[in-house]
């Protein structure tokens, strides 16, 4: 599957800035991990930071860059990076759940209040092209699950990487 063209809207130092998926993801090894929400209790406490304390890990198995992205505006993203001291992982703001959607990971959490968010997964996208993908499992829009957090965590994309490398080497 190819990721949609799709501009993010970004402020950056007081100013808007648009960047597009291309610059995103063209001739890049990205891993993308999409959650709930920023600020949120699992989000805050294990998954961004496990993906931040994991960055050079990623980067010495081949992966140029790691994107955390949430169906939240570019202001609160900005917020949550700095109250969580995100200096590696970027921060990607889909305020509108455009891109959240055409990946088929929408989702509405209605009993928490949250209207439309993410589901938790964690995706490998190489040159634009999704390459393996981990999905929560219980993906439904009546927020009847608990939250799940396993293969969309850093531990499982490390392992998916490395035992990938480890194939290719035979």
């Amino acid at each position: 599957m190819n990721v949609l063209h799709h501009t993010f809207k970004f402020r950056t130092a007081g100013e808007w800035q648009d960047v597009s998926t291309i610059e995103l993801f063209k001739d890049k090894k990205v891993v993308l991990f999409g959650l709930p929400g920023a600020f949120t209790p699992t989000c805050s406490s294990k998954q961004l930071p496990g993906y931040e304390e994991s960055y050079n890990k990623f980067k010495d198995l081949g992966i140029d860059e790691v994107y955390c992205i949430s169906v939240n505006d570019a202001f609160v993203m900005n917020a949550w990076a700095d109250a969580q001291g995100i200096e590696k992982v970027k921060m990607i703001p889909d305020g509108c759940g455009t891109f959240t959607r055409s990946l088929g990971m929408l989702v509405n959490k209605p009993k928490q209040g949250f209207g439309l968010r993410s589901w938790r997964y964690s995706a490998v996208i190489n040159d634009g092209k999704v390459e393996q993908m981990f999905v929560e499992p219980g993906f439904n829009q009546f927020s009847d699950d608990d939250d799940p957090y396993t293969v969309s965590s850093p531990e499982h994309m490390l392992k998916y990487l490395q035992s990938s490398i480890d194939s290719n080497a035979i």
